[in-house]
């Protein structure tokens, strides 16, 4: 059985300090060992974007079904009671408790004192939920979450956050190494551009928790390292901003990229 409730509390304190952690990684030794320590190299997560005016090819589905596959597909789900990162800054913004699910054999671990064991119809709706309220999911493989939870089988536990953009852990990860960087991965085919229509007032770049938005000569400029999270899109007051996947096959190429790193069946 994983971590009681005392120890996941501690955890999620943790992550009041992201930003010190990511930079962290920067150090030449101490780096290299936390590298290790979290597994970076078997890390692998991706923003799922839920903005609503998100354009895909005609007939092929919107990206939220990535997350609705992997839960479907789980043998197991657990619902934690609170959001370990917004549990950790005590966020004023969003609901402490629409906590995070963990699908997968790696979940059964996971104490009853911290989470509760549900089936899949509720997993799914705890997520439509998340959605609803405004959160972004992300989903994938985090080892950090595993050991934060006290799973020993973490290759076969897979993280699905809802994400708020004040609290989230990946909110510092621009401060780490490239290397760290990549590990969060921009959903295959998702491109996000900027139209004429931009007015320059600049509140992408407040809502953009990577840092990869500035304005430029009059106007908005998107960064190579977007993470196509959606909510640049989502806080521009004039609808200048298009989040398009133009890649018929993203679903497909998505689910068989992270199902590389994790098992959920």
């Amino acid at each position: 059985m994983g971590r009681g409730r005392k120890s996941v509390a501690f955890f999620a304190k943790t992550s009041r300090f992201k930003n010190a952690m990511f930079k962290t990684l920067n150090v030449p030794v101490l780096g290299r060992l936390m590298k290790l320590s979290m597994d970076a190299k078997g890390t692998n997560f991706t923003y799922i974007p839920v903005y609503e005016g998100v354009e895909t090819s005609e007939g092929t589905a919107l990206p939220v079904s990535i997350v609705e596959h992997f839960i479907n597909e789980a043998c197991y789900h657990v619902i934690l009671d609170y959001c370990l990162c917004r549990k950790g800054n005590d966020c004023q913004e969003y609901d402490i408790d629409i906590g995070c699910i963990f699908v997968g054999e790696g979940a059964r671990e996971i104490s009853p004192e911290v989470g509760r064991h549900v089936g899949r119809e509720e997993a799914l709706m705890h997520h439509r939920r998340a959605v609803a309220e405004g959160l972004i999911p992300v989903v994938g493989k985090v080892k950090i979450d595993a050991m934060g939870l006290g799973v020993k089988n973490y290759n076969r536990l897979m993280t699905i956050c809802h994400c708020c953009p004040c609290c989230c852990l990946t909110g510092g990860i621009h401060y780490a190494p490239r290397d760290v960087r990549e590990i969060l991965v921009r959903l295959e085919g998702v491109k996000v551009e900027v139209t004429g229509d931009c007015n320059a007032c600049g509140r992408c770049v407040d809502a953009c928790i990577f840092k990869q938005i500035e304005i430029v000569d009059g106007i908005a400029v998107v960064g190579e390292e977007c993470k196509g999270c959606s909510r640049c899109a989502t806080a521009c007051p004039v609808d200048a901003i298009t989040i398009t996947v133009d890649n018929p096959g993203y679903i497909d190429e998505c689910i068989d990229r992270i199902s590389a790193y994790v098992e959920v069946k």
